[in-house]
Protein backbone atom coordinates (compact mmCIF):
# COMPACT_ATOMS: atom_id res chain seq x y z
CA UNK A 1 0.00 0.00 0.00
CA UNK A 2 1.41 3.40 -0.98
CA UNK A 3 0.41 6.96 -0.21
CA UNK A 4 -0.20 7.34 -3.94
CA UNK A 5 -3.06 4.82 -3.78
CA UNK A 6 -4.63 6.58 -0.80
CA UNK A 7 -4.47 9.86 -2.71
CA UNK A 8 -6.21 8.16 -5.62
CA UNK A 9 -9.06 7.13 -3.32
CA UNK A 10 -9.75 10.73 -2.27
CA UNK A 11 -9.16 12.17 -5.75
CA UNK A 12 -12.35 13.68 -7.18
CA UNK A 13 -11.48 12.23 -10.59
CA UNK A 14 -12.12 8.73 -9.21
CA UNK A 15 -15.45 9.48 -7.51
CA UNK A 16 -17.54 8.23 -10.42
CA UNK A 17 -16.06 4.73 -10.25
CA UNK A 18 -13.94 4.08 -7.13
CA UNK A 19 -14.51 0.32 -7.13
CA UNK A 20 -11.32 -0.74 -8.95
CA UNK A 21 -9.36 1.15 -6.30
CA UNK A 22 -11.39 -0.45 -3.51
CA UNK A 23 -10.60 -3.85 -5.02
CA UNK A 24 -6.90 -2.98 -4.98
CA UNK A 25 -7.16 -1.94 -1.33
CA UNK A 26 -8.78 -5.21 -0.30
CA UNK A 27 -5.77 -7.17 -1.56
CA UNK A 28 -3.88 -5.92 1.51
CA UNK A 29 -6.32 -5.63 4.45
CA UNK A 30 -3.85 -3.74 6.69
CA UNK A 31 -1.37 -1.42 5.01
CA UNK A 32 1.24 0.96 6.34
CA UNK A 33 4.22 2.43 4.60
CA UNK A 34 5.97 3.65 7.74
CA UNK A 35 5.35 7.36 7.20
CA UNK A 36 1.64 7.98 7.27
CA UNK A 37 -1.64 6.44 8.37
CA UNK A 38 -2.61 2.83 8.55
CA UNK A 39 -5.19 1.91 5.91
CA UNK A 40 -7.64 -0.80 6.97
CA UNK A 41 -9.76 -1.99 4.09
CA UNK A 42 -11.76 -5.14 4.96
CA UNK A 43 -14.82 -5.65 7.11
CA UNK A 44 -13.52 -8.02 9.78
CA UNK A 45 -10.37 -6.00 10.44
CA UNK A 46 -12.37 -2.77 10.71
CA UNK A 47 -14.95 -4.47 12.95
CA UNK A 48 -12.19 -5.73 15.23
CA UNK A 49 -10.63 -2.29 15.54
CA UNK A 50 -13.93 -0.60 16.31
CA UNK A 51 -14.46 -3.00 19.22
CA UNK A 52 -10.90 -2.93 20.51
CA UNK A 53 -10.67 -0.94 23.78
CA UNK A 54 -7.07 -0.01 22.96
CA UNK A 55 -8.26 2.15 20.05
CA UNK A 56 -9.16 5.73 20.98
CA UNK A 57 -11.43 8.33 19.38
CA UNK A 58 -9.94 11.11 21.47
CA UNK A 59 -7.76 13.47 19.43
CA UNK A 60 -5.49 13.96 22.44
CA UNK A 61 -4.33 10.36 21.97
CA UNK A 62 -3.32 10.81 18.34
CA UNK A 63 0.32 10.68 17.38
CA UNK A 64 1.90 12.87 14.72
CA UNK A 65 0.34 12.17 11.34
CA UNK A 66 3.61 12.26 9.41
CA UNK A 67 3.10 12.14 5.66
CA UNK A 68 -0.64 11.69 5.96
CA UNK A 69 -2.61 13.11 3.00
CA UNK A 70 -5.59 13.44 5.34
CA UNK A 71 -3.64 14.86 8.24
CA UNK A 72 -3.83 18.51 7.24
CA UNK A 73 -7.61 18.53 7.23
CA UNK A 74 -9.09 20.51 10.13
CA UNK A 75 -10.64 18.72 13.06
CA UNK A 76 -14.43 18.34 13.00
CA UNK A 77 -15.06 21.22 15.36
CA UNK A 78 -11.57 22.74 15.43
CA UNK A 79 -10.40 25.07 18.15
CA UNK A 80 -13.59 27.14 18.13
CA UNK A 81 -15.95 24.41 19.34
CA UNK A 82 -15.46 21.79 22.05
CA UNK A 83 -15.16 18.19 20.87
CA UNK A 84 -18.41 16.33 20.29
CA UNK A 85 -18.96 12.91 21.79
CA UNK A 86 -17.76 11.40 18.51
CA UNK A 87 -14.28 12.53 19.59
CA UNK A 88 -14.53 11.13 23.12
CA UNK A 89 -13.99 7.68 24.59
CA UNK A 90 -16.21 5.89 27.13
CA UNK A 91 -17.49 6.66 29.67
CA UNK A 92 -17.94 10.29 28.51
CA UNK A 93 -18.93 9.19 25.01
CA UNK A 94 -21.59 6.81 26.33
CA UNK A 95 -22.97 9.36 28.79
CA UNK A 96 -23.38 12.12 26.21
CA UNK A 97 -24.79 9.74 23.63
CA UNK A 98 -27.46 8.55 26.07
CA UNK A 99 -28.32 12.13 26.96
CA UNK A 100 -28.65 13.05 23.28
CA UNK A 101 -30.89 10.08 22.56
CA UNK A 102 -33.41 10.96 25.27
CA UNK A 103 -35.01 13.96 23.53
CA UNK A 104 -34.36 12.61 20.05
CA UNK A 105 -36.47 9.47 19.90
CA UNK A 106 -37.62 6.22 21.53
CA UNK A 107 -38.15 5.30 24.26
CA UNK A 108 -38.25 8.76 25.87
CA UNK A 109 -39.54 10.79 22.89
CA UNK A 110 -41.04 8.16 20.57
CA UNK A 111 -43.14 10.53 18.47
CA UNK A 112 -40.79 13.47 17.94
CA UNK A 113 -39.86 12.68 14.34
CA UNK A 114 -43.13 10.90 13.48
CA UNK A 115 -45.14 13.96 14.49
CA UNK A 116 -43.15 16.04 12.00
CA UNK A 117 -44.21 13.98 8.97
CA UNK A 118 -46.79 16.48 7.72
CA UNK A 119 -44.38 19.39 8.16
CA UNK A 120 -41.58 17.49 6.43
CA UNK A 121 -43.88 16.54 3.56
CA UNK A 122 -44.73 20.22 3.17
CA UNK A 123 -41.04 21.12 3.07
CA UNK A 124 -40.40 18.52 0.36
CA UNK A 125 -43.33 19.73 -1.72
CA UNK A 126 -42.27 23.35 -1.30
CA UNK A 127 -38.75 22.63 -2.52
CA UNK A 128 -40.07 20.71 -5.52
CA UNK A 129 -42.52 23.50 -6.31
CA UNK A 130 -39.59 25.92 -6.15
CA UNK A 131 -37.76 23.85 -8.75
CA UNK A 132 -40.83 23.87 -10.94
CA UNK A 133 -41.15 27.65 -10.59
CA UNK A 134 -37.72 28.14 -12.16
CA UNK A 135 -39.13 26.80 -15.43
CA UNK A 136 -35.95 24.78 -16.02
CA UNK A 137 -37.15 21.22 -15.51
CA UNK A 138 -35.02 19.69 -18.25
CA UNK A 139 -31.95 20.03 -16.04
CA UNK A 140 -31.85 20.66 -12.28
CA UNK A 141 -29.16 20.66 -9.63
CA UNK A 142 -30.52 18.14 -7.15
CA UNK A 143 -27.84 18.91 -4.56
CA UNK A 144 -28.19 22.70 -4.51
CA UNK A 145 -31.95 22.83 -5.08
CA UNK A 146 -33.08 19.99 -2.84
CA UNK A 147 -30.56 17.74 -1.07
CA UNK A 148 -28.68 20.55 0.69
CA UNK A 149 -31.54 22.80 1.86
CA UNK A 150 -33.89 20.04 3.04
CA UNK A 151 -31.91 18.33 5.84
CA UNK A 152 -30.54 21.53 7.38
CA UNK A 153 -34.08 22.92 7.54
CA UNK A 154 -35.25 19.74 9.27
CA UNK A 155 -32.41 19.92 11.79
CA UNK A 156 -33.26 23.55 12.48
CA UNK A 157 -36.88 22.60 13.17
CA UNK A 158 -35.80 19.74 15.45
CA UNK A 159 -33.48 21.95 17.45
CA UNK A 160 -35.95 24.82 17.59
CA UNK A 161 -33.93 27.39 15.64
CA UNK A 162 -36.03 30.51 14.97
CA UNK A 163 -37.30 30.51 11.39
CA UNK A 164 -35.70 33.87 10.65
CA UNK A 165 -32.28 32.42 11.54
CA UNK A 166 -32.54 29.32 9.34
CA UNK A 167 -30.78 30.97 6.35
CA UNK A 168 -27.72 31.53 8.54
CA UNK A 169 -27.69 27.84 9.41
CA UNK A 170 -27.80 26.95 5.73
CA UNK A 171 -24.60 28.94 5.15
CA UNK A 172 -22.84 27.46 8.19
CA UNK A 173 -23.91 23.92 7.32
CA UNK A 174 -22.71 24.19 3.72
CA UNK A 175 -19.34 25.61 4.80
CA UNK A 176 -18.77 23.04 7.54
CA UNK A 177 -19.93 20.09 5.45
CA UNK A 178 -17.55 21.08 2.67
CA UNK A 179 -14.68 21.12 5.17
CA UNK A 180 -15.18 17.40 5.86
CA UNK A 181 -14.19 16.52 2.30
CA UNK A 182 -10.45 15.80 2.23
CA UNK A 183 -8.42 17.86 -0.23
CA UNK A 184 -4.72 17.19 0.36
CA UNK A 185 -3.69 19.55 -2.44
CA UNK A 186 -5.52 22.59 -1.07
CA UNK A 187 -3.73 25.38 0.77
CA UNK A 188 -4.46 24.59 4.46
CA UNK A 189 -4.56 28.30 5.38
CA UNK A 190 -7.02 29.27 2.67
CA UNK A 191 -8.99 26.05 3.09
CA UNK A 192 -9.42 26.55 6.81
CA UNK A 193 -10.20 30.24 7.20
CA UNK A 194 -13.81 30.10 6.06
CA UNK A 195 -14.36 26.94 8.07
CA UNK A 196 -12.96 28.47 11.26
CA UNK A 197 -15.08 31.59 10.80
CA UNK A 198 -18.21 29.49 10.34
CA UNK A 199 -17.42 27.41 13.43
CA UNK A 200 -16.87 30.50 15.52
CA UNK A 201 -20.10 32.12 14.35
CA UNK A 202 -22.06 28.91 14.90
CA UNK A 203 -20.57 28.39 18.36
CA UNK A 204 -21.35 31.93 19.49
CA UNK A 205 -24.89 31.71 18.12
CA UNK A 206 -25.62 28.34 19.77
CA UNK A 207 -24.15 29.45 23.11
CA UNK A 208 -26.51 32.41 23.19
CA UNK A 209 -29.50 30.33 22.16
CA UNK A 210 -28.77 27.67 24.79
CA UNK A 211 -28.72 30.29 27.51
CA UNK A 212 -32.05 31.65 26.24
CA UNK A 213 -33.58 28.17 26.34
CA UNK A 214 -32.36 27.62 29.89
CA UNK A 215 -34.23 30.74 30.96
CA UNK A 216 -37.32 30.06 28.86
CA UNK A 217 -37.41 26.43 27.60
CA UNK A 218 -39.76 25.26 24.87
CA UNK A 219 -40.68 21.82 23.57
CA UNK A 220 -37.81 21.71 21.07
CA UNK A 221 -34.77 19.47 21.26
CA UNK A 222 -32.31 22.25 22.11
CA UNK A 223 -34.39 23.16 25.18
CA UNK A 224 -34.30 19.56 26.35
CA UNK A 225 -30.56 19.26 25.79
CA UNK A 226 -30.04 22.47 27.76
CA UNK A 227 -32.40 21.79 30.67
CA UNK A 228 -32.95 18.02 31.04
CA UNK A 229 -31.54 16.50 34.23
CA UNK A 230 -31.90 12.73 33.92
CA UNK A 231 -29.99 9.75 35.34
CA UNK A 232 -26.76 11.01 33.74
CA UNK A 233 -27.14 14.51 35.13
CA UNK A 234 -27.39 17.64 33.02
CA UNK A 235 -25.31 18.71 30.05
CA UNK A 236 -23.00 21.63 30.54
CA UNK A 237 -23.37 24.59 28.19
CA UNK A 238 -20.32 23.43 26.25
CA UNK A 239 -21.64 19.87 25.97
CA UNK A 240 -25.03 21.08 24.73
CA UNK A 241 -23.25 23.39 22.28
CA UNK A 242 -21.00 20.67 20.84
CA UNK A 243 -23.88 18.18 20.60
CA UNK A 244 -26.06 20.68 18.74
CA UNK A 245 -23.23 21.47 16.33
CA UNK A 246 -22.67 17.76 15.78
CA UNK A 247 -26.33 17.24 14.87
CA UNK A 248 -26.11 20.07 12.35
CA UNK A 249 -22.86 18.97 10.72
CA UNK A 250 -23.02 15.17 10.80
CA UNK A 251 -26.76 14.82 10.29
CA UNK A 252 -26.77 17.25 7.39
CA UNK A 253 -23.87 15.80 5.41
CA UNK A 254 -25.02 12.17 5.64
CA UNK A 255 -28.56 13.00 4.54
CA UNK A 256 -27.37 15.05 1.56
CA UNK A 257 -25.38 12.03 0.39
CA UNK A 258 -28.28 9.65 1.02
CA UNK A 259 -30.73 11.72 -1.03
CA UNK A 260 -28.40 12.25 -3.97
CA UNK A 261 -27.07 8.69 -4.07
CA UNK A 262 -30.63 7.38 -3.80
CA UNK A 263 -31.74 9.48 -6.78
CA UNK A 264 -28.66 8.47 -8.74
CA UNK A 265 -29.49 4.81 -8.12
CA UNK A 266 -33.08 5.32 -9.29
CA UNK A 267 -31.90 7.04 -12.47
CA UNK A 268 -29.47 4.22 -13.15
CA UNK A 269 -32.28 1.67 -12.68
CA UNK A 270 -35.31 3.16 -14.42
CA UNK A 271 -37.39 0.01 -13.83
CA UNK A 272 -37.15 0.61 -10.08
CA UNK A 273 -38.02 4.28 -10.57
CA UNK A 274 -41.09 3.20 -12.53
CA UNK A 275 -42.13 0.86 -9.70
CA UNK A 276 -41.84 3.75 -7.25
CA UNK A 277 -43.98 5.96 -9.49
CA UNK A 278 -46.54 3.17 -9.68
CA UNK A 279 -46.70 2.86 -5.91
CA UNK A 280 -47.21 6.61 -5.54
CA UNK A 281 -49.90 6.52 -8.19
CA UNK A 282 -51.79 3.82 -6.28
CA UNK A 283 -51.87 5.99 -3.18
CA UNK A 284 -49.22 4.23 -1.15
CA UNK A 285 -47.27 6.40 1.29
CA UNK A 286 -44.53 8.48 -0.28
CA UNK A 287 -42.74 11.58 0.98
CA UNK A 288 -44.02 14.78 -0.62
CA UNK A 289 -44.82 14.62 -4.33
CA UNK A 290 -41.55 12.90 -5.14
CA UNK A 291 -38.81 13.96 -7.52
CA UNK A 292 -39.45 10.87 -9.61
CA UNK A 293 -42.62 12.26 -11.11
CA UNK A 294 -46.31 12.93 -10.60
Amino acid sequence: MTQALLREIIDYANRANPYPLYEELRKTPVSHDGDGPYVISTYYEIHSLLHDPRISSDAKNLKATGNDPLGEQPDEEGATLPPSFLKLDPPDHDRLRRMTNRPFGPPHAPHRVHDMRDELGGLVSGLIDGIADTGQLDRIDLVDQFAYPFPVTVICRLLGIPREDEPRFHVWAETLAASLDPDPDADPTQHGKGTMDARMELGMYLAGLIEERRKKPGDDMLSQLATADGPDGAMTTMEALSTSALLLIAGHETTVNLITNGMLTLLRHPEVLQRLRGRCGRGRPAPGRGLGGG
